[in-house]
């Protein structure tokens, strides 16, 4: 199965796996999206708000390769990205000593672009190979983005309890916000639409409790697989493949190229 061969490190800056994450921000960021400007030869993306942040990078078990990685910015000196970027309007009860950002949230731009690429019929045929030989290949991951991209926020919600974070910023397209919200992510918007960022983009408040109780109550599977253990996940994923899994991973080919900020 897919998430027995991929694992979620959080990787710590001076380590190999941290140059390897930055490389993959880079790869999306700076070199496929131009939305970041590159760094000179250094092909890495860094910023200052990495030295107060958790860093998640999702790799193939087997191979090594990049598949995803995100972020999670704790309060720090450098404030949060958003701050300077967005104009916030969230609720002053909240404390802001216990409020982060979710940002570089990608899948590695091979995945995204495998979906749109590939017909149908290449895609069945690449799972059909890999499943009967036993052997799990990169059109298997490739085929799965989604729910590799999930799997980042059940870490980064796991993150945020273990550091005490209740709510989290994130800056994305109200498309995908919507997106999350069919899902069961309750994402509510911090402020108005900012067109001086490319695509526009509208900054949201996800509050962490009020989050898991939306999940309970709407995705019962989606909120097992955040919550749970990896016994859970491997359950959930054994579903996904045989179609039983309510819509957790469900998404269009367009939705899933836009699972990034």
């Amino acid at each position: 199965m897919v998430l027995q061969n991929v694992e979620y490190l959080i990787v710590s800056p001076g380590s190999k796996d941290y140059q390897d994450y930055l490389a993959l921000r880079h790869a999306v960021f700076c070199e496929e999206l131009k939305r970041i400007p590159s760094s000179g030869d250094s092909r890495a993306e860094t910023d200052e708000f990495d030295v107060h942040s958790l860093h998640i990078f999702c790799r193939a078990r087997d191979t090594r390769e990049a598949l995803a990685c995100s972020r999670l910015i704790l309060p720090g000196p450098n404030g949060l990205n958003v701050s300077a970027r967005y104009s916030l309007q969230f609720c002053g009860e909240v404390p802001v000593d216990r409020v982060g950002e979710i940002g570089r949230l990608t899948l590695a731009p091979g995945l995204r672009r495998w979906r749109s690429n590939e017909t149908l019929s290449r895609r069945r045929s690449v799972l059909a190979a890999s499943e009967g030989n036993g052997q799990i290949d990169l059109g298997d991951f490739r085929r799965h983005g989604a729910f590799i991209a999930l799997g980042l926020y059940r870490q980064i919600f796991r993150l945020m309890g273990r550091y005490g974070i209740s709510h989290c910023f994130a800056a994305m397209e109200p498309s995908l916000a919507r997106l999350y919200a069919r899902l069961g992510f309750a994402f509510k918007a911090a402020g108005p639409v900012s067109r001086d960022v490319i695509p526009a983009k509208r900054p949201y408040l996800i509050d962490l409790q009020h989050a898991r109780a939306v999940l309970a109550g709407r995705n019962a599977d989606l909120y097992g697989f955040i919550v749970g253990g990896d016994e859970f996940a491997d359950a959930s994923r054994a579903d996904v493949r045989s179609g039983t899994m309510r819509g957790a991973v469900s998404l269009p080919v367009s939705a899933e190229e836009r699972l990034l900020f």
